[in-house]
């Protein structure tokens, strides 16, 4: 049961006019996803970077909560990290995607049936986002990602010292820096995040948010929903009959059959009208 009422489309904020969506325990729940995941991180924590085992699970938090994620807060704290080798570590090399996650049939019902351009905003790499998403036969579902490479190369283009800094959610720069992308104010995006800091820090900004996995919102989510199934009923005004966003995507999807993943969100996004045109990414 959703708790909390939903935006009012006859408010002060303008309707959206686009879905930004976070992945892992928004798109999908199963506790075996983040057990692996923390498991890894401080067996990658002791094994590469020397830090004593007794140590670990109470620095993992201390990171996770000051900096975004135990990623971003090791290399402020000065650790060289190799990203591609963190990610295959943590993500690809430690989770069997085909037994963990399922297709989502009715999910992926939900949103062909919201008319507006839909993205993945993840702090994951982009082969996890896309692993995942192709696992619940969602990946035409959306017109881009922001993922971990292609954020932090908007970081970089945008004077973000990435060479010893990450950038995450719950960042506020990473909101507005999605949103110079595809060309909108935070007003009028509608975010979705498992995360209480996330969705803060989004509707800081002006986003309007929802919290999913909740019976009830938290400061900072405008609603709250069990999971992303429950949308219909939570929102109905965001349901529609099948339109230009939906026949962009499939043709899409025919398209890049063979390129083996979802466009990148980053210069070749949609507009707010699910046109496709290309944005370039601010200098």
């Amino acid at each position: 049961m959703t708790v909390g009422p939903a935006p009012s489309p006859k408010g002060s904020s303008p309707q959206p006019k686009v879905l930004l969506l976070d992945l892992d325990d928004t798109l999908y729940r199963n506790h075996k996803v983040p057990a692996i995941v923390k498991e890894r991180i401080q067996a990658y924590m002791v094994q590469k970077l020397g830090i004593p085992a007794e140590e670990v699970a109470a620095k993992t938090l201390e990171l996770y909560l000051g900096h975004g994620t135990t990623l971003a807060g090791l290399v402020a704290s000065g650790h060289k990290i190799d990203y591609h080798d963190w990610h295959e570590f943590v993500h690809h090399g430690a989770l069997n995607y085909e037994e963990l996650l399922q297709p989502d049939p009715s999910l992926r019902d939900i949103l062909m049936s919201i008319d507006l351009p839909k993205y993945i905003l993840t702090n994951a790499d982009k082969e996890h986002a896309e692993r995942c998403l192709a696992r619940m036969g969602l990946s035409d579902c959306f017109q881009g990602m922001f993922y971990f490479e292609n954020v932090m190369e908007l970081a970089a283009a945008n004077g973000f010292d990435t060479a010893h800094a990450v950038l995450c959610k719950p960042n506020p720069r990473i909101y507005t820096l999605v949103c110079e992308v595809l060309g909108v104010s935070p007003s009028e995006v509608l975010f979705f995040d498992d995360s209480t800091r996330n969705v803060a820090g989004a509707h800081g900004l002006g986003a309007r948010t929802v919290l999913v996995g909740a019976d009830k919102p938290c400061p900072g989510a405008d609603l709250a929903i069990p999971t992303m199934h429950h949308l219909p009923a939570a929102m109905p005004q965001l349901m529609d009959t099948p339109g230009l966003v939906h026949e962009a995507s499939h043709h899409s999807s025919q398209s890049q059959s063979g390129a083996g993943g979802l466009p990148d969100a980053v210069g070749a996004a949609a507009g707010p009208s699910g046109s496709g045109t290309a944005i370039s990414v601010p200098a």
